[in-house]
């Protein structure tokens, strides 16, 4: 390598580092693609594999299946086709069982650090990093899972999603908060009091539903138990690919208000494994980098040519890493391809996978 190439190289990873030295509150928004990294049966090709085996027959799914068969995608299939209830909760079931069986697979290697969640290590960086008086990491993730709750209890990382109480959890959002706070008793002199400081903990947003979260009557509750094989008399919380997902996603108790204050009270956002396919989901981050310069750091395996022009439009401060790509077309994972704010056209990080947010939490924030 060059020296003018060299010094390109020192820039982009001085440039990383002083994006994560300033006491910024951050937020993290996880995509599926963090999923699939560990296992890709969490993705979109093997759930629509499984749906058309377990709807095979339906008259209803006769339709669906044409077009996939036409190469629709399992998003643009399930989206405008006016869905009878009953299949819209045949599909919500099918939907949150198959995840809810790959999850059970990956479970307890993720649990014993056999097989690291890709996000685990940013994630304990950053919350290592806390401040002590406001001591909490913003997560949003439309994902079904309970990887980021698994590599959380891993690490010893508090976190919450709202709900408070031991094998069943009920909603609300301020007790479950009392759980991350410490009481200290201090004297002076012949007086006493008690001081209450906050733990450094993660709050998890799952915007979509998790395998874990069900609706029992008109009450929204979360039990791990139960991810597996749902109770008589229950129904699991899953925004469903296509329609059911703009249905449902505000009707997660207050989840997505919730995640969109974080959003609004985040000072910078670092978007991991996502394809930037849901507007509803990122549009309040895209209004906070292009209104008020709100750094945005995006870390996936590939992205749309028009997603990555989309972003770098909205302002000087978007950073995005990808695996690089071969002339041929092939994505190299060796390699790393930034855009950074301050040159023009891409450069390749040569047997750099910087890409991968565990490699980026090592190389640049220490792991």
């Amino acid at each position: 390598m060059n020296t003018h190439r060299n010094n390109e190289t020192k820039s982009i990873l001085d440039g990383l580092i002083e994006l994560f030295s300033r006491n910024r509150q951050w937020l993290l928004f996880f995509g599926t693609g963090t999923s699939c990294a560990l296992d890709t049966g969490f993705g979109m090709p093997e759930l629509t594999n499984s749906l058309n085996i377990q709807m095979g027959g339906e008259t209803e799914w006769t339709q669906i299946q044409s077009l996939l068969e036409a190469g629709i995608s399992l998003e643009g299939a399930l989206t405008g086709v006016g869905l009878s209830t009953e299949m819209k909760s045949r599909i919500q079931k099918a939907t949150g069982d198959y995840i809810a069986k790959i999850d059970r697979e990956v479970r307890d290697e993720v649990l014993l650090g056999k097989r690291p969640w890709v996000g685990e290590t940013l994630v304990k960086a950053l919350v290592r990093r806390l401040p002590p008086l406001n001591p909490r990491l913003p997560i949003v993730t439309a994902n079904y899972d309970m990887l980021i709750e698994y590599a959380c209890a891993r690490h010893g990382i508090r976190y919450t999603t709202g709900f408070y109480g031991e094998t069943i959890r009920k909603w609300d959002w301020e007790q479950a908060k009392d759980s991350l706070n410490q009481c200290r008793l201090i004297r002076e002199g012949m007086k006493s009091f008690v001081l209450i400081d906050p733990l450094p903990h993660v709050e998890l947003f799952k915007v979509h539903g998790s395998i874990n979260l069900f609706t029992k009557g008109n009450q929204q509750i979360e039990c791990d138990l139960w991810s597996e094989a749902v109770p008589d008399g229950l129904a699991r919380v899953i925004a469903a690919p296509g329609d059911q997902k703009y249905e449902q996603y505000t009707n997660i108790m207050d989840t997505a208000a919730r995640a969109n204050r974080a959003q609004d009270e985040a000072m910078a956002f670092a978007m991991i494994g996502y394809g930037f396919k849901d507007r509803h989901l990122h549009e309040r981050i895209y209004g906070r980098v292009r209104s008020q310069d709100c750094p945005l750091l995006v870390l996936t395996r590939d992205l749309a040519d028009e997603s990555i022009t989309e972003l770098r439009a909205l302002s000087k401060g978007v950073w995005i890493l990808l695996a690089s790509k071969r002339s041929n077309g092939d994505i190299d994972e060796s390699q790393t391809c930034v855009y950074s704010p301050s040159l023009e056209t891409p450069i390749i990080l040569n047997n750099d996978r910087l890409w991968r947010s565990d490699c980026f939490a090592e190389r640049i924030i220490g792991g």
